[in-house]
């Protein structure tokens, strides 16, 4: 209520200078350290010969963009601010801005539409004959029936939270033991809702890159009526060792021509650091064709078609299997890493294919 009467009795450019230096980047915490912390390590990452002067001017324009339009830190470095215009910088479509853009997209029915996408095992029953795999929910005793049944047929099989993101408590189980079945459902329900499948088989000429987790392509789709719009497409790789490829958890991403299925771009991480071939395998990134790249553009373009005519953005999850194109999942994925990789902004190209316009 004070806040309210606050910003109605003050005019928005004071409130703004007032916020700005009442900023405190101890109390805001991000990826498990305060903003202060996270901000001065990825400094060091991202520009490791940085004078102290410099980074004292280069905190103050973070600080400055970040209460602006909410740009966060990593997005500022990932995109190098630091070297652009205010225009160039105008171009950049930052998540809190995306996340706005979908929610006014979408209006009242925003919540419902979005958490089509969050929930993963909704949108896999939205999309089920498109992830060419078994996959159930586990959530409490009623599914002890049907998980036991699955762990006879899958011997091993990968776990995902059912509204989680960036791969975060993604884990691979083996019950070839089957005294270890009843355990790891207790665990499991205990824990939350799950979403477990089957494993993909991924296709040698995708997995060369990374063995250790599946590398998929995040595809962005946008529909409107019978018309379809695919633009930006990037693939991600896990590193050794890991099971996943999200760029939060190190992976590694490059962009994709949308018409030749063409690598364009050499690979990226989340720290800023580019790589002209994988870290791990050094396989060269730039140049590589995918694979079977027309037959993804008609899987994608009927997948989204087959989905409610309401979901007008999805930002699909794809991987080359043995039994060919897979959904690993969808989403309302930012375009922070073609943003990265191509080293310019899409915040228009966004909003006309969002608009219908493009």
């Amino acid at each position: 209520m004070i806040k309210q009467y606050i910003k109605k009795m003050i005019p928005a450019r004071i409130l703004a200078v007032w916020n700005k230096w009442h900023f405190d980047e101890s109390r805001i915490i991000y990826k498990g350290v305060s903003y202060k912390d996270f901000l001065d390590s990825s400094i060091k990452s991202s520009r490791p010969n940085i004078s102290e002067e410099e980074k004292r001017g280069l905190f103050k324009d973070i600080k400055k963009v970040y209460l602006a339009d909410g740009t966060r830190p990593d997005e500022y470095l990932l995109y190098r601010y630091y070297d652009l215009s205010l225009d160039e910088r105008k171009r950049y479509m930052p998540r809190k801005l995306k996340d706005k853009l979908l929610l006014d997209y979408y209006g009242k029915d925003a919540r419902r539409i979005l958490g089509q996408l969050r929930d993963k095992y909704e949108f896999y029953l939205l999309s089920k004959p498109y992830f060419k795999r078994g996959v159930i929910k586990v959530k409490d005793d009623s599914d002890w029936i049907i998980f036991n049944s699955f762990c006879k047929e899958h011997s091993r099989f990968i776990c995902k939270i059912v509204n989680g993101g960036c791969g975060v408590g993604v884990r691979i189980e083996d019950v070839t033991n089957p005294a270890h079945v009843k355990e790891l459902f207790e665990e499991l329900i205990n824990q939350g809702s799950w979403i477990v499948e089957e494993l993909i088989r991924q296709d040698e000429s995708i997995s060369m890159f990374n063995r250790s987790s599946v590398n998929t392509i995040r595809f962005p789709s946008f529909k409107h009526g019978n018309t379809i719009v695919q633009d930006y497409p990037c693939i991600r790789f896990g590193r050794a060792g890991n099971i996943v490829d999200n760029a939060g958890q190190g992976g590694v991403f490059a962009s994709i021509d949308i018409s030749s299925g063409v690598i364009i771009t050499n690979g990226f991480d989340e720290l800023g650091h580019e790589y002209e071939a994988h870290p791990d395998s050094k396989v060269i990134f730039k140049g590589f064709k995918i694979p079977k790249w027309k037959e993804l553009l008609e899987e994608a373009r009927i997948a989204h078609m087959a989905l409610p005519a309401e979901q007008t953005y999805v930002a699909f999850d794809y991987a080359l299997s043995n039994k060919g194109w897979a959904i690993v999942e969808g989403n309302w994925g930012d375009f922070v890493l073609q943003q990265t990789s191509l080293r310019r902004g899409l915040k228009y190209e966004f909003v006309k294919m969002l608009e219908g316009k493009q």
